[in-house]
């Protein structure tokens, strides 16, 4: 059993190293999102990774999306919700669900989703092929992608930076907040 005093420590050790502070503020926020996306998110992540390759035969190709656009759902999502806050987050990195508008066509009048880019195409081409190669093949290399899209292992793990520069990467992702917890 654990006393008050030890979770406050606990939180307090949590928030200062995801923030370098004592308070969370809107100057804190990029940390912040750090954390609710390890704990929503890379850290799940990371424990089915590692289930997957201990305990499946199967191949694993493991992908970081850093690809941002203005037809993201963060795009119009943040500034609904935050605008006083918006300018600052949009564009600054992919999140959760981003990858969809690359993926799929949508019908949700409600999502003000901009037809794509030169640049927007180019990635789309080259990520539609790569899982499609993976749903047809079981592996998503194909020569659209132009890298490498190495198997993920334990002892040698790798991922793809799917991002506006596609490119394969040693080790795990946020290996430092990964190593926290």
């Amino acid at each position: 059993v654990s006393s008050p005093a030890a979770g406050a420590s606990l939180g307090g050790d949590i928030l200062r190293f995801y923030t370098d502070s004592d308070q969370l503020s809107w100057d804190v926020m990029d940390g912040y999102v750090n954390f609710i996306s390890d704990v929503g998110f890379v850290l799940g992540l990371q424990n089915t990774r590692q289930a997957l390759l201990k305990h499946d035969s199967k191949p694993v190709y493991f992908y970081l999306l850093t690809y941002t656009s203005l037809r993201a759902f963060s795009s119009f999502l943040i500034p609904m919700s935050y605008p006083k806050h918006a300018s600052r987050f949009v564009g600054s990195g992919a999140s959760h669900g981003d990858e969809l508008v690359h993926q799929f066509k949508t019908n949700m009048s409600q999502a003000p989703i901009l037809p794509p880019t030169p640049d927007d195409l180019a990635f789309m081409k080259k990520f539609i092929k790569a899982w499609t190669s993976f749903a047809k093949t079981g592996n998503p290399n194909c020569e659209e992608l132009g890298k490498t899209w190495k198997e993920d292992s334990l002892e040698n793990p790798s991922y793809l930076e799917l991002g506006k520069e596609i490119k394969p990467v040693e080790g795990i992702v946020f290996p430092e907040r990964m190593a926290f917890w």
